[in-house]
């Protein structure tokens, strides 16, 4: 019997179908362990309890889709050995075990992701941080294939906004609640904010940071803006840019996998799915 075992986090295992649900439909057995909003400290919990549950052999097969560690807890030097002694501690330990082991990411694990004003940004560490620790790891990286981040989206999460996603749970805002937010804004605007178009058009390089955190608090709006300005409501890959990360790292699927992610595609696009990966129970 064929048996597959997937780790990661919300971009492998999320409220539709994701690569590692694809890669299943070519096994006879799948168990999902992803869990959404987990770093790499918690996938490689995960993949040592999977291990000792499930008696892993070499006849199995484990994926993992690498995420990323905390930043805002830690230094980036200790956030990036952090992350890389996980892959190098999964590698060795799949390795003792014999099994068929491959690693994707999410995105390379010497940038660092976070929140700026109301849009998410990436940074590459600095060389002086990253270039030594890059080299002394180097034959682990090799492992890890580019990640989504490079792949699918071009290295912008952003790249993808024109593919709207229909989403019956999360709807994006009417042109009545985009009248009524900017009714809103208007009304406790101060002086120096930036007009209500400025605003969704992410023109404020120019305001002061006082004010955008002013009207941050006003708002807390992250997502909103996004949503008015783009219509995607939703950056979590769908399942036919899924099927496309694995066809950029030359990962094979059937026909039979190809056929579920255009099936789950549909529905994605329709917002009339209902879809759930049951996580195995943690001890």
């Amino acid at each position: 019997m064929k048996r597959l075992f997937t780790f990661g986090s919300s971009f492998s295992n999320y409220k539709w179908p994701t690569w590692a649900d694809i890669v299943s439909q070519d096994y006879d057995y799948y168990e999902n362990w992803a869990k959404r909003g987990s770093e790499n400290r918690v996938i490689h919990a995960s993949l040592i309890e999977c291990i000792q549950c499930n008696n892993i052999t070499a006849d199995d097969t484990v994926i993992i889709m690498w995420s990323r560690s905390n930043a805002n807890f830690a230094d980036l030097t200790e956030y990036l050995i952090d992350s890389i002694n996980y892959i190098q501690s999964s590698h060795l330990i799949l390795n003792a075990i014999g099994c068929k082991q491959h690693f994707f990411s999410m995105m390379p694990v010497d940038i660092k992701y976070s929140e700026k004003k109301w849009t998410y940004v990436t940074e590459k560490l600095p060389p002086a941080i990253s270039s030594q620790v890059l080299k002394f790891y180097a034959p682990v990286l090799k492992q890890v294939m580019p990640g989504m981040w490079e792949t699918v989206f071009n290295n912008n999460w952003h790249s993808r906004n024109h593919n709207v996603i229909g989403n019956s749970r999360s709807p994006g805002p009417s042109r009545m609640e985009i009248e009524k937010f900017s009714n809103h804004y208007n009304a406790v605007a101060g002086s120096s904010w930036p007009t209500f178009d400025d605003f969704i058009d992410e023109k404020d390089d120019n305001v002061d940071a006082t004010i955008m955190k002013e009207i941050d608090e006003e708002f807390n709006f992250i997502k909103w803006r996004h949503q008015v300005k783009h219509g995607r409501f939703d950056l979590h890959p769908t399942p036919m840019e899924h099927l496309e990360y694995l066809d950029c790292v030359n990962f094979p699927v059937s026909n039979k996998a190809r056929s579920f992610a255009a099936h789950w595609e549909d529905q994605v696009s329709s917002g009339t799915f209902i879809w759930e990966t049951k996580v195995p129970e943690s001890l």
